[in-house]
C-alpha cells in the first residue's frame, strides 16, 4: 500500500493505493499540492482507500439523489453508515464506485475500465470527498473562476455558459496586474477566528490547466447574466445568499452538511460584497466590473 498526502484549502487528504499504478492516475494537476509525509499533530480530514475489490458496482441501499456536472453522472444512495455513490462517464458507463462514512471523512474507492476512466473515477471521487468533508472545516467548493488582482480575489459566478471564464480572461486583458487563480473550482474557507474568507487554488479546474497552490482574501463576488448592456449593482443580502449558494458544490438531502454550507455562505454574505453584473463580453464590462468592486 502507497500513502500519499495533499494539502487544498490549508486541509490535508490522504489517498491509500492498495494497487501501486493507481498513484500514477494522479496527473500533474495534484503535483503542487503534494506533501511527503503526515505532519505529527495534524489529522487529515479525509482517508481514501483505493483497491479494484473494495467497492461493488451493485447498487445499494436507498436511491437518494442523481446529479450531473461537465458530462459526469453521479449516483447517490443511502446506505446504514453512510452514502455509496457511483460516478458514471459521458457514455453513462460506471468508472468509480465510492462508500462514505457520514461525514466523508473514511471513504472506499474502486476505480474500473480503462486509464483514462479510472483516473475520471479517482479524480472526481477526490473532489467528491474532499467537498463534503471540507464542510465541517468551513471549506466549501464553488462553482466560478477567479481573478486575483491586489491581493484579492474576485470571483465569478453564474450558470454554465453565462460567461464567467471569458469575464475572466477579458479581466487579464485589459486590466494590468490580474491574473487567473483557479477556472472552475476553488475553494472557498472562513475563518471564524479572524472573520476573514480567503479563496484557495485547487487540483480542479474544469478544461482550463490552472492549479496553483495559492491563497489570498476574497474582495467580491459578482454573479454574471448575460445581457445586451453592461449593468452592474450590489445584490441584496437575500439574493446575494442564494447567488452564493446556488455555486456551492451540496448535497441538498444531505441535512448536517447543507446545514454546514448555509452557516458558511451565511459567514460570507456578511463580510464580502456581492455583485449582480448584466454584461456584454467586452472591454467595457470589465472596466465597469473592476471599477466597482475593486473601489
Amino acid at each position: 500500500m502507497k500513502e500519499l498526502y495533499f494539502r487544498v484549502a490549508d486541509a490535508l487528504f490522504c489517498l491509500n493505493c492498495i494497487q501501486g499504478e493507481d498513484t500514477r492516475l494522479l496527473t500533474s494537476s495534484y503535483v503542487p499540492f503534494r506533501i511527503q509525509a503526515l505532519p505529527a499533530v495534524e489529522l487529515p480530514i479525509f482517508v481514501m482507500t483505493v483497491g479494484s475489490d473494495l467497492v461493488s458496482l451493485k447498487p445499494e441501499g436507498k436511491d437518494i439523489g442523481r446529479f450531473g456536472c461537465d458530462g459526469i453522472g453521479y449516483v447517490v444512495y443511502k446506505i446504514s453508515n453512510g452514502y455509496k455513490i457511483l460516478i458514471d462517464d459521458s457514455a453513462k458507463k460506471t468508472c468509480c464506485s465510492m462508500e462514505v462514512n457520514e461525514d466523508f471523512s473514511i471513504c472506499r474507492v474502486s476505480l474500473f475500465g480503462d486509464t483514462e476512466h479510472r483516473f475520471l473515477g479517482l479524480n472526481n471521487a477526490v473532489m467528491i470527498a474532499f467537498a463534503f468533508s471540507g464542510v465541517y472545516n468551513n471549506i466549501v467548493l464553488m462553482h466560478s473562476s477567479v481573478t486575483m488582482y491586489g491581493n484579492k480575489g474576485y470571483l465569478f459566478l453564474g450558470q454554465s455558459g453565462t460567461g464567467k471564464s471569458t469575464h475572466s480572461r477579458l479581466w487579464h486583458r485589459y486590466i494590468t496586474g490580474s491574473e487567473l487563480l483557479n477556472d472552475d473550482n476553488p475553494a472557498i474557507r472562513f475563518m471564524p477566528q479572524d472573520g476573514k474568507i480567503y479563496v484557495y487554488g485547487t487540483p480542479w479546474s474544469g478544461k482550463t490547466p490552472c492549479y496553483r497552490n495559492v491563497s489570498v482574501e476574497v474582495g467580491a463576488f459578482v454573479k454574471l447574466e448575460q445581457c445586451p448592456e453592461n449593468i452592474i449593482k450590489k445584490e441584496s443580502c437575500i439574493k446575494a445568499f442564494t447567488s452564493i449558494l446556488s455555486s456551492c458544490s451540496a448535497m441538498v438531502w444531505d441535512k448536517s452538511s447543507y446545514g454546514k454550507i448555509c452557516d458558511i455562505v451565511s459567514g460570507i454574505v456578511e463580510r464580502i460584497p456581492v455583485y449582480s453584473l448584466k454584461c456584454r463580453p467586452d472591454e467595457m464590462a470589465v472596466r465597469l466590473s473592476f471599477r466597482t468592486i475593486t473601489g
